[in-house]
């Protein structure tokens, strides 16, 4: 799962006003940054296995970045270090929001992932495996992202001309990417899928910094 780990993002900026979205941009893919950093410098690993439905990632080592229980210290950990901020302690709820949306990376990816989760450490691999129902599993994805983005364009009133464009092409782009199955795609290592998505998760963060400036 891609953009659908931007949903969350989107509903809890639409609940909660005061959260900057483009720091749930970045919290919501807090476990693939660092899996793609680790990925890089090979701490973690993946192969690639064509053999596999909707997903060929063989995601067999990342006990660091998607482990259930690094997650939940990510989470708390980031809520500890904005508490040391005077603008976030007069805002409670927000680092305690964001510390929800790390945690919703790792909810949404034990819908997705095959059994490749693991607990604590390297063991107890679990995953509920949507990735093997390729079609269910773009539908979800993508209608989790569009439920989100919807919601929250709604609740800000839409956004300056520009900065409207702006969002319905990335909403449209990205929902038209993310309609490809990922066993259709010519995915040849897992470095060049650690790259592509650590230059998109900085484009998209970059981007909704200037859409979120000129929300109605």
């Amino acid at each position: 799962m891609l953009i659908g780990h931007y949903g969350p993002a989107f509903i809890i900026k639409a609940i909660d006003k005061k959260v900057p979205l483009w720091m749930l941009f970045i919290a919501v893919q807090v476990p693939d940054i660092i899996w793609g950093t680790f990925i890089l410098l090979g701490i973690e690993k993946a192969n690639i296995n064509t053999m596999q439905a909707s997903n060929p990632l063989e995601l067999y080592y990342m006990p660091y970045s998607h482990g259930l229980i690094s997650t939940i210290i990510y989470s708390f950990l980031l809520v500890g270090i904005l508490f040391l901020f005077p603008w976030f302690r007069k805002r409670k709820e927000v680092p305690w929001w964001l510390g929800a949306a790390v945690f919703s990376h790792w909810l949404l990816d034990f819908l997705s992932h095959r059994p490749d989760l693991p607990v604590f450490g390297d063991s107890m691999k679990i995953g509920l495996g949507l990735w093997n129902y390729p079609t269910i599993a773009v539908i979800v994805e993508v209608g989790i992202f569009i439920i989100g983005a919807i919601w929250y364009a709604i609740s800000v009133h839409g956004f300056k001309s520009k900065a409207a464009w702006l969002f319905w092409a990335f909403v449209i782009i990205s929902v038209v990417s993310s309609s490809v199955r990922g066993d259709a795609m010519a995915i040849t290592s897992p470095y060049q899928v650690a790259n592509a998505a650590l230059i998109f998760y900085i484009i998209s963060v970059l981007l909704i910094y200037y859409v979120e400036k000129n929300e109605r």
